[in-house]
């Protein structure tokens, strides 16, 4: 019973078994009579001499297995062979060259494949069968090449950083078996379209809005169905929202009921409203000058960190400006997006900071029991500028944010709680153009939701005939690729499996972090289980 977990020792002759606190070593010698030449084929039993190899084996105990192996040099017998002598290899024992048993790479390659170098050599040591990261690494740079096959008849392609913002790969995957086909070095049209000429087969190919894997697919495979993920279409649509509420963010002000009774002496008191009106100018004007001042430097190659640097901004800030084609798209979606859930608890922390309680560790945990996950940091952060003023804390705001009101209207209804529904409400008889995008959002969530794609047609009519310039310009989009956008509001395929992978490469990057290069990469993309 106990030697069947050593079988591979079964054709070798163990003289001896050496135990210590560590190790266990197997002092063994190969037994038998003949042995093939590699090169010839020929056996020969003419012995030249023996040596002693020292191979390392897969754990056993908690203990390091090493076998001390004497194994023999032949003379090969056949005169045209160019071989003069070989050693003997013994089955599921030995390799050439190799000082470790078949049985030992396997598993190291299992493991290397699974977390890469430094997170491998550790999980390794804890097994006792230690490695270093380097030769982890070697182990699965030789591992063979995935064979390539025709293309799959359903093909999913997207895109996945190498290093965000600069250099992007592509996965191709076998969308009904979810097999990983290939990795391709970067995203351009060029290098799929020769990928998919030399791999014909595909039939439906499921893609996201890239322009570049749409022209490929035409180029390439004129015949074949494209399908726009459903995903990236509500993404985009829910884009185009928020910059209508953008544009509409005065229609945010919730009005109070000391603004509803300033009407005296059939006056109405503007003076709130100049107030609003002079800090929203100051902030537009804010706005365009840092605009300005990030694209003059941007556009002449200068880094987002040396600017960020040079004008002492934050790099989000200077991103944000950076890859915003005008100020107000800066300013899309700000004051919601910097502290995310903490607003919903700003009522709460602002009465509490008026009784005395000025503890944001203090504040921290009060608001953890009512559900808050965020961390100490962000109500710090949250509180900052109310410690620096040293004055009381403010009343709430009732304005919406940007945020806040596109995911009112973007949300199913029957998940919206009574006291939102009534806030959306409100807003949308504040202002009837939230409104038409309200309707437009509720009939392509019901158009995609029911696989309508026949209803697209009429959809993009009407939203391009409403006023507001972000919902014509995403119905300009979806036009120019009516037939993918059509398929993926009425066939069943999605990318959903291929965002999936590309979320496993994250992880694999980060494993292998200052280690990998493309060639590594795509071994573990593809050969992984």
């Amino acid at each position: 019973m106990l030697w069947s977990a050593f079988s591979h020792l079964t054709t070798v002759a163990v003289e001896r078994v050496v135990v210590d606190e560590r190790v266990v070593t197997f002092m063994a010698r190969a037994v038998a009579p003949k042995a093939p030449c590699p090169g010839c084929g020929t056996l020969s039993r003419r012995v030249h001499g023996s040596y002693r190899r020292r191979l390392a084996d897969l754990a056993v105990a908690d203990r390091t297995v090493a076998i001390d192996l004497r194994v023999r040099r032949f003379l090969c017998s056949a005169a045209d062979c160019r071989r003069r002598t070989f050693v003997e290899q013994i089955d599921d024992l030995t390799e050439r060259y190799a000082r470790r048993t078949p049985a030992l790479r396997r598993a190291l390659e299992r493991i290397a494949l699974a977390l890469t170098g430094r997170p491998a050599a550790r999980l390794a040591a804890h097994l006792s069968v230690p490695a270093s990261p380097n030769s982890l690494i070697r182990l699965l740079r030789r591992l063979p090449e995935k064979q390539t096959t025709p293309a799959p008849r359903v093909l999913g392609v997207d895109d996945f950083a190498l290093k965000k913002g600069h250099v992007y790969g592509t996965i191709l995957l076998d969308m009904e078996t979810g097999e990983r086909v290939d990795v391709l070095p970067d995203r351009t049209a060029e290098t799929f379209t020769a990928w998919l000429r030399e791999h014909p087969g595909a039939e439906i190919v499921c893609r996201d809005r890239a322009s570049a894997y749409a022209e490929a697919v035409r180029s390439a495979c004129p015949d074949a169905t494209q399908v726009a993920d459903r995903f990236h279409l509500w993404k985009n649509l829910c884009e185009a929202v928020e910059k209508c509420v953008a544009e509409h963010r005065k229609c945010l002000v919730e009005p109070s009921d000391e603004a509803a009774s300033s009407v005296t002496g059939g006056k109405v008191d503007t003076e709130a409203d100049d107030t609003s009106v002079l800090e929203e100018g100051l902030r537009a004007i804010k706005r365009r000058e840092r605009h300005t001042a990030v694209h003059a430097l941007y556009d002449k190659g200068v880094s987002i960190e040396a600017i960020a640097k040079t004008l002492g901004l934050d790099r989000k800030t200077v991103r944000r400006y950076a890859h915003a084609a005008t100020p107000d798209e800066a300013s899309r979606g700000t004051g919601s997006r910097r502290y995310g859930q903490i607003h919903s608890y700003s009522r709460y922390l602002y009465r509490r900071w008026n009784e005395g309680c000025t503890d944001a560790a203090r504040l921290h945990a009060e608001i953890v029991e009512r559900g808050y996950r965020g961390s100490k940091r962000t109500v710090r952060r949250h509180l900052q500028e109310l410690r620096a003023s040293g004055r009381p804390a403010p009343d709430k705001p009732t304005e919406l944010t940007v945020r806040k009101a596109t995911w009112l209207i973007t949300a199913q209804p029957d998940g919206i709680e009574e006291n939102d529904t009534l806030r959306l409400k409100h807003l949308l008889a504040r202002c009837p153009e939230l409104e038409a995008v309200t309707d437009c959002v509720r009939a392509f969530a019901a158009m995609m939701a029911e696989r309508r794609g026949g209803d697209l047609a009429d959809w993009l009519a009407d939203a391009e005939a409403t006023a507001l310039k972000p919902l014509r310009s995403l119905a300009r989009g979806l036009r120019q690729d009516f037939d993918a956008v059509t398929a993926g509001l009425t066939l069943e395929w999605s990318s959903g499996k291929v965002e999936g992978n590309v979320n496993r490469v994250k992880r694999i990057k980060r494993d292998g972090y200052g280690r990998a290069g493309f060639d590594l990469l795509r071994r573990q993309i593809l050969l992984a289980d």
